[in-house]
Parts: C-alpha cells; sequence; structure tokens
C-alpha cells in the first residue's frame, strides 16, 4: 500500500482553510433590519426557490430577535427563529448557505425543504407567519415570545 505524501505547501493551503472556514462559523450572523412595527410585511417576490435571508427584528427597548424566511424547492415559505432548540444558548443561530441552514454551533444541516425535521436534540424553533398576495406577515407578538432565544 502507497502512503499518500502531502506537500508542506499543500498542507499549509489545507489547514488555512480549515481555520478559514471554522471563523466563518463562528462569526455573528448578519441579518436585515426590520421593526419595529407590529406587523412585519416582507416582500418575498424576489426570494428564489432554495434560498434563505436572515432578518433582525429590534423592538422597542432596542432588544434583536433574529429570524430565517425560506422559500423551498416547492415554493413554500418557511419561518424559523434563528436558533436552535438546544444550541440557543451559545447565541449563534445559524449559517445560510448552499439551500440549507447550519446550526453554527453543531453543524447539522438542514436543507430547506426539510429545516423542520430536527436531527438528535438540534431543532429548528418554528415561526409562525401569513403569506398575502406575494408578501409574508410576521406579528411581532410572535417574534417576542421566541425573545428568549436570544
Amino acid at each position: 500500500m502507497r502512503s499518500l505524501k502531502i506537500k508542506p505547501r499543500t498542507g499549509l493551503i489545507l489547514v488555512v482553510t480549515a481555520a478559514i472556514g471554522a471563523a466563518l462559523m463562528t462569526l455573528p450572523p448578519t441579518c436585515t433590519p426590520l421593526g419595529p412595527a407590529e406587523l412585519l410585511s416582507i416582500p418575498v417576490a424576489k426570494l428564489a426557490r432554495g434560498e434563505a435571508r436572515t432578518f433582525c427584528y429590534h423592538d422597542r427597548a432596542g432588544e434583536k430577535i433574529r429570524f430565517i424566511l425560506a422559500r423551498g424547492s416547492d415554493g413554500k415559505i418557511r419561518t424559523v427563529f434563528d436558533a436552535c432548540r438546544q444550541c440557543y444558548s451559545s447565541h449563534k443561530g445559524y449559517k445560510v448557505t448552499g439551500g440549507a441552514i447550519v446550526c453554527r454551533l453543531c453543524g447539522n444541516r438542514y436543507p430547506i425543504d426539510h429545516m423542520m425535521e430536527g436531527k438528535a436534540s438540534c431543532m429548528p424553533v418554528d415561526l409562525p407567519h401569513q403569506e398575502q398576495a406575494g408578501v409574508v406577515l410576521v406579528r411581532a407578538a410572535d417574534l417576542r415570545k421566541g425573545k428568549e432565544l436570544f
């Protein structure tokens, strides 16, 4: 059996690439700011199938509550808090990438079409919403119910 030889330069590139990937997972999530309205109205006409975006609701007290709005490959809109039932205390949330959300703490990956199917105890927290003529409506009261996740 031949042993695999890695040139020093290739090894360095692999280490640097791994370090950059780890750093990106720990960066705080970026989000589109919303609020402090009691009913948030988010146009979704430009949200493509398999795409997700992170939003931040700022309440009147200045608290920030993050959530993810996604469109599955079936065209269905899904909304979840940017927090997991198990990992929320780390305050890291999810990274949106390649048609999926990825827990920044445990690394579990949830394709948008199946993001409500948890793995072990890690599971996105559902956020109620309504759809009306190309607009998603999210109630601030529903967002405040998830305040303890942040």
